[in-house]
Formats: C-alpha cells, structure tokens, sequence
C-alpha cells in the first residue's frame, strides 16, 4: 500500500500552510529582493490573502525543487535552485516539524494494516528526509517498509517510478497494491503505475468535487481506510 504523505498522512492546513505563505516573505526579506513576495506566494499556487493553496499548483503537489526553479526565474537575485531547493527543504520541514498533524492516529491505522500483511510506503513529492522526520516522529519506523522523495532517485509523482521502487524493493505486483493520495499528482501516479486502485482522501488542497473525477474511491482521511478495504477492495 502506498500512501502520500502532505495532505494524505498528514493534514495538510494545519502542518503545511504556516510554512507555505511564508517563505517568500522570509526569501524577499533574506535576500533583499526587489519582488513582492505576495507574487511570488500567488505564482506558486498560494494566496496569502485567503491562506489557502490552489489544488494542482506547486505548493500544493510539487516539489521543492521546481518551486526554486520557478521562483529563480522570477526573481534572478536568488540563489541557484538546487541551492534554493536546499534552503525551502530546510525551511519547509522545521515548519512541518513544529505544526505536524496527522490525519488520525498512523500507528494505529498501519498496525491494522500490517495485521493484514500489508506493506506499507510512503512516497511523496517533499524531501526523503522530510518523510522520514514525520516517520521518526510519530514512531511508525517499525511499521513503514519503503519510503521514497523527490530527491530520492526516482523521478516525482505523477510518474510512477517511486511506486515502482517500492514494487520492486517488496517483490509485489502492482495489482497488489493501491495508491492512496490527496490530488492529481497522486492519482496519475498509482494508475501509470498500474495500481489496483487509486483512494483519495479529503484531508489535501483538492476538493471533493474535484478528487471524485480523478480517484476510485473516496474516504474522508486516511483512518477510513481499513473499512474501505473490507466493503470495496
């Protein structure tokens, strides 16, 4: 089973906005950069006004290193990004840190799951060392048998090959597993991967209205999982 984790595992509000409508002010100011850092929130996805994250932008699904890259290109007084891409990872995660939130309680969920001899990933578009922070945290080390970032040497969701790594690495097929994720980036993945079943879960940046058209099934969060299991899969 493989599981996102901003938005899937983790609530994504509550852990995530704090850090994401604030790192540009702390770049324009850091750098003394002659943008507004508000453009650059907005560029990116975010709205500083509302607080909130547009589905399918990059502070929603992408990474760190194509935020740099977006952002080095507006605004050439930043550093290069993969030093940039560096810096946000840093950044993002102590924020992360300090506001983490999990959807419900994950230790409970992945021992339910593990019951049921069930491998379990987590695979997502923040850095490995961010994944493995919230796994560290939250003390799922045991219960977690793969975990794959951006950096990681797979290419990104919505490609599958972080999926396909863990495939591999747990010798399963993909009509074996399924993909539970939050957004777009997190469907295409599990199907190109071939995935048994893509779940979508409400605890993300992509509204109901717009997750029913792309996933399988939908649950409210993560928690909801074992009973879908029973009924669906």
């Amino acid at each position: 089973m493989a599981f996102d984790k901003d938005g899937t595992l983790i609530d994504f509000e509550k852990t995530w906005l704090p850090g994401l409508l604030s790192v540009a002010v702390e770049l324009v100011d850091l750098h003394a950069l002659d943008v507004d850092a508000a453009d650059l929130t907005r560029a990116a996805g975010g709205d500083p006004e509302a607080w909130t994250i547009a589905p399918g932008t990059l502070l929603a699904q992408g990474t760190a290193l194509e935020v740099a890259s977006l952002w080095r290109s507006l605004a050439p007084g930043l550093p290069s990004p993969d030093i940039l891409a560096d810096w946000l990872d840093d950044y993002w995660l102590d924020h992360a840190s300090r506001n983490l939130t999990p959807v419900c309680d994950l230790g409970t969920l992945f021992t339910a799951l593990r019951s049921q001899d069930m491998r379990i990933a987590v695979v997502t578009n923040d850095a490995e060392r961010g994944a493995r922070d919230m796994i560290d945290r939250l003390g799922l080390g045991d219960l977690v048998d793969f975990v794959a970032g951006y950096d990681s040497g797979h290419a990104a969701k919505p490609a599958p090959d972080m999926i396909h790594a863990f495939l591999d690495a747990s010798n399963l097929r993909a009509s074996e597993t399924v993909m539970v994720g939050d957004n777009l980036a997190d469907m295409d993945a599990g199907r190109a991967a071939g995935c048994r079943a893509t779940i979508g879960v409400l605890t993300g940046a992509t509204p109901e209205a717009e997750l029913t058209k792309i996933s399988d099934f939908i649950i409210p969060d993560a928690g909801h999982l074992p009973t879908l299991l029973r009924r669906a899969l």
